[in-house]
């Protein structure tokens, strides 16, 4: 199968999509399967590449104009921002235009053009594209005949107002078929008209490997029995870095050579289009734990290497994702792989994942006290912490391997381009008749 993957980012971008894609093109090109990437430019970044053995499309060619970069920022974090629950205003889509909406279709408008190119100079047999800045492009390329599939990587819940939740199943239609992470965002889906024949529920996935050498504590000044508390995620409000370190104080207490150390940079969209953000988002963080007496104990490492990443888990205690919300949370899947216990907020795919008292934890959003408790719980008994790690380790070889996900994938590809074919031989009219898929 010769598959084009869309997506904002890619790697070296750090990102659960970025990795996602990596792993899958990495796994299909072993399998005698090709992927090619269409990602977001940025301006010192060639126009093609190849990365890891992936053909790599960058758009657009010339960097975006000032005012499309900020109109498609402000319509895609708006939804981003509603669909965690952090903005309810039904008159900004009615208004639409007035935040944004057109230069965020311009943006998939280039997209569209650079994929067509593509398809025109060598067909793809399936589009595949990711998360919610690249929606429209299901519309804007109903005349490749090839089916298509979009995967929604962040949550999809009934606390949406439900004008937002058909602006973007109207979108959804426009595909063959598409993915969400969770049987409730599946259910969330099919309860606002999104058709039960087009939805397939997929868990994320990752693929891990074990450092060939480790030497992360000494870099970073953590001594062999400091207790290493680890936070991975992007520097955003909605990663909830502020409940941890807010809960940190009274973990001290009890286990006073505990450390927490932050990894993560901003999002593309922060590093490319919005970096001013995130310096002050950062900047708070490193007030508060100023403010509370922290220093020496919180360390930000900002963006670091992929294998310096895998040291980092090998070597904690203990993994946390504060988020208030959060789509699914590879973070925790990661730490599960490493054979850590995990603690996590009780939103979005966290949930899917932790089974209280089995693997770690969950506690609710944005609560400091309950974090603190879990963290001291884990930490200062270290028989517990071993079991919780050992049944983590489990669940993730059950549930989230990247051998299982590409497997779910592949069969997904494969169920859809055969029906598509089927029905274009046959003449049928998707409105007519399902496609079982």
């Amino acid at each position: 199968m010769k598959i084009c993957a869309v997506s904002q980012s890619f790697y070296p971008y750090s990102g659960g999509v970025s990795y996602y894609l990596l792993w899958l093109g990495k796994k299909c090109r072993g399998l005698g399967h090709s992927l090619q990437v269409v990602h977001l430019r940025s301006a010192d970044s060639p126009v093609e590449d190849v990365i890891e053995g992936i053909g790599v499309h960058r758009v657009p060619s010339q960097p975006l104009d000032p005012r499309v970069s900020m109109g498609y920022t402000t319509f895609k974090e708006l939804i981003l921002n509603v669909f965690h629950g952090e903005e309810t205003s039904e008159e900004k889509l009615i208004n639409k235009h007035l935040h944004g909406f057109h230069e965020y279709l311009t943006v998939s408008e280039q997209f569209a053009r650079r994929v067509r190119q593509i398809y025109d100079s060598s067909p793809f047999d399936l589009l595949h594209v990711h998360d919610f800045q690249l929606l429209p492009l299901g519309y804007m390329l109903r005349d490749i005949p090839s089916p298509k599939i979009f995967t929604w990587h962040i949550p999809f819940t009934e606390d949406v107002p439900e004008a937002w939740l058909r602006f973007v199943i109207d979108y959804m239609k426009e595909y063959d078929n598409v993915v969400l992470s969770t049987n409730a965002y599946v259910a969330t889906a099919i309860h606002h008209g999104l058709a039960w024949y087009k939805v397939t529920c997929i868990n994320p996935f990752i693929a891990v490997d074990g450092p060939p050498s480790n030497d992360f504590r000494p870099r970073y000044g953590l001594k062999p029995d400091d207790r290493m508390i680890l936070c991975v995620a992007r520097i955003d409000p909605l990663k909830g870095q502020d409940a941890l370190i807010k809960a940190l104080p009274a973990v001290t207490k009890v286990i006073p050579n505990v450390r927490c150390v932050f990894i993560g940079d901003g999002s593309m969209t922060k590093e490319v289009l919005k970096a001013s953000a995130k310096r002050v988002h950062e900047k708070n963080l490193r007030d508060l734990v100023e403010a509370l007496k922290l220093e020496g104990r919180v360390i930000f490492t900002g963006h670091i290497s992929r294998n310096d990443l895998m040291q980092a888990y090998e070597t904690c205690d203990v993994v946390v994702l504060p988020s208030i919300m959060e789509g699914f949370g590879l973070t925790v899947s990661e730490g599960m792989a490493f054979g850590k216990p995990v603690v996590g907020s009780a939103t979005g795919g966290i949930m899917m994942q932790i089974l209280p008292g089995v693997n770690g934890y969950l506690v609710e959003p944005g609560n400091s006290q309950q974090l603190g408790e879990a963290l001291t719980l884990i930490l200062s008994d270290d028989k517990f912490r071993k079991t919780l790690g050992k049944k983590a380790r489990q669940v993730f070889e059950n549930q989230f391997s990247v051998e299982r996900g590409v497997t779910d994938n592949l069969e997904l590809y494969e169920r859809v381009i055969t029906s598509y074919k089927a029905q274009r031989e046959w003449g049928q009219q998707f409105s007519t008749s399902p496609r079982l898929v």
